[in-house]
């Protein structure tokens, strides 16, 4: 079985990261929820960042990966990939004390539509009928999600939104720096230098939560720290040098619907109509813009 994924095509090995991703990721906002009510978000994010860490350093120093850390090529995209993701999931975690769920899921998802507009298209290129389309629809269902009453942005969903916009940098960065180093070595780097200004941090902004109230939240860290930050990370890495990032974010396009269902499921929170009215265009507009036009 080992040797039969080995000989896979590298598209449809970059389409089985990407499946995979989506099932892990759908939950995160399901067990962020949980330690962002009980800790505060930033020390949410610590906790989880420091399991995370000690994980990637016994995976890093199995698979032999030391000699990587001095290739100079990397640093430089390494050093960008830790700013912006160190600011991407700050800005989630805190978004989760604000917003529900499912809100972030779908904000999330309208990273698409920003690694469009930002990175899709070459320089001086007009959006063709499917493209303009899928435009549209995405920003009406951000607009149905965004502002299900009054058309005021709330901080919870403007925190997110702002992760999603930043989303498609990581990404480039992301694909720029494993041209030089494995994703073991990404995905080490940005934790390990998150570490110190995260925690700075949440000492500066959050009350400290008791050791006894941390442990309470082992089962979340713990899944958070791992399946999130580590598999789903290396599976996202190895994604996107595989495949085209936009490829990568179409095939994303489950994890807001199962996220629902998740969230109803475990957290017992409905999704509102607007929601339920928002996802679908915006799904359906990340596949026109994910589309290959002739």
């Amino acid at each position: 079985m080992h040797s039969d994924f080995a000989n896979t095509s590298p598209q449809r090995k970059g389409e089985f990261f990407a499946l995979s991703l989506t099932f892990i990721e759908a939950w995160f906002p399901i067990f962020a929820t949980f330690t962002v009510t009980a800790l505060g978000p930033l020390h949410a994010y610590f906790y989880s960042l420091v399991i995370a860490s000690v994980a990637l350093i016994f995976w890093w120093l199995f698979r032999k990966r030391q000699r990587e850390i001095f290739n100079k090529e990397a640093y430089f995209s390494l050093f960008m990939i830790c700013m912006l993701i160190t600011t991407l999931f700050a800005l989630v975690f805190l978004g989760l004390r604000y917003t529900s769920a499912n809100n972030v899921a779908i904000i999330l998802f309208l990273q698409i539509l920003f690694t469009y507009l930002f990175l899709g298209r070459r320089q001086g290129e007009t959006l063709n009928l499917p493209h303009s389309l899928g435009v549209i629809l995405m920003t009406l269902g951000a607009v149905l999600v965004l502002f299900p009453k009054h058309f005021s942005l709330h901080i919870g969903d403007a925190m997110v939104l702002g992760a999603a916009i930043i989303a498609p940098f990581v990404n480039l960065y992301q694909k720029r720096a494993r041209r030089h180093v494995s994703s073991e070595t990404i995905l080490l780097t940005r934790s390990i230098l998150a570490l110190p200004f995260i925690y700075l941090l949440a000492i500066i902004f959050e009350p400290s939560p008791s050791w006894q109230l941390v442990q309470s939240q082992w089962i979340w860290l713990l899944l958070t720290g791992t399946l999130v930050f580590v598999v789903a990370k290396i599976l996202w890495v190895e994604a996107v040098f595989l495949l085209p990032i936009t490829k990568v974010n179409a095939l994303f396009a489950l994890a807001p619907l199962m996220t629902i269902g998740l969230s109803y499921w475990v957290l017992d929170q409905a999704p509102t109509l607007s929601q339920l009215i928002g996802v679908f265009p915006i799904l359906i507009g990340g596949y026109l813009i994910t589309r290959r036009v002739a």
